[in-house]
């Protein structure tokens, strides 16, 4: 498949090309999630009406290190962004310690205030006790969001009725469609209609596909990497059990990553190098180059 075919899409050449995922988790230790109907612009941040306070939220966002994220339920969308009237929420996420703390907005203003108090109302929020799965469906990002996670978004939504909202950009075009759970953070790419109900019920019993792994929003990509690299070495993957012991950058490029696993430490030497560059989204035609993370013992 050449860049010149009129049908040419991200996903279909990244897996021709067997782009790897491992690593390529977006780095998020906390989520921003804001229900909106749309439509979506190219950014979160430049949709109205965020777009108005974007100069107050987004560095408030990056002091937290909070990821914003523009959110609907899949095929129940009424007008104002709400289901059946209800005001538009918001969900503050912290992926370490799994807390989760609900609010609603009205105006622009009402998530500038959410976001300034964001680790006090995470401090007292309780346990999340039902996931959250964000599935990208940023058409306007990236024609493969829209025609894979949608129908991606279909499949789990009738599997996990209430659980499951289509969200904007989560990173890798190219791995459409990509799949993120929260508060743990887990991200997957390459899910379709056909493995996305095995894929979830394992993650949710604690198990991960390795074969759609793209690591954890918490974690360094090196991190990532060598827990993908331990886990496959287990008879179960649980990811659950996976507890980052020590990181030590050992140079520009390699790492040394420690992780305790039931009970014994593994040790992986992780090392990033660069792909050749090339095309990876549908909707830019500039060739970019992307890291490639690789563990060895």
């Amino acid at each position: 498949m050449t860049d010149s075919t009129d049908r040419w899409r991200c996903a279909l050449a990244a897996r021709e090309r067997q782009d790897p995922l491992v690593g390529t988790a977006v780095p998020a230790p906390r989520w921003f999630l804001v229900e909106h109907r749309g439509p979506w612009q190219r950014t979160a941040a430049g949709t109205a009406p965020l777009d108005a306070v974007a100069g107050e939220l987004t560095p408030l966002l990056e002091g937290h290190r909070a990821r914003l994220q523009l959110v609907r339920r899949h095929g129940r969308r009424v007008e104002g962004g709400t289901v059946e009237g209800a005001e538009p929420v918001v969900a503050l996420v912290d992926c370490p310690t799994g807390r989760v703390h609900w609010s609603t907005w009205e105006q622009p203003g009402d998530l500038v205030a959410l976001a300034a108090a964001m680790p006090e109302l995470l401090a007292a929020a309780p346990l999340c006790e039902d996931p959250l799965v964000l599935v990208c469906a940023h058409g306007r990002k990236d024609v493969c969001c829209a025609i894979d996670g949608r129908l991606t978004a279909r499949v789990l939504d009738d599997l996990l009725p209430g659980m499951v909202w289509e969200t904007t950009h989560l990173g890798g075009d190219r791995f459409a469609a990509n799949v993120t759970f929260l508060p743990d953070g887990t991200m997957y790419g390459r899910v379709d209609g056909s493995s996305a109900p095995d894929l979830a019920l394992a993650h949710l019993d604690g198990l991960a596909d390795l074969t759609r792994w793209r690591g954890r929003s918490l974690w360094h990509p090196a991190v990532q990497a060598a827990a993908a690299d331990v886990l496959a070495t287990l008879e179960a993957p649980r990811w659950r059990d996976v507890v980052v012991a020590r990181v030590t950058a050992q140079g520009p490029d390699t790492w040394q990553v420690e992780l305790d696993v039931d009970g014994r430490t593994h040790r992986r030497t992780v090392t990033r190098s660069w792909a050749p560059r090339r095309r990876l989204t549908c909707a830019d035609t500039t060739e970019k180059t992307v890291a490639v993370w690789t563990a060895a013992r």
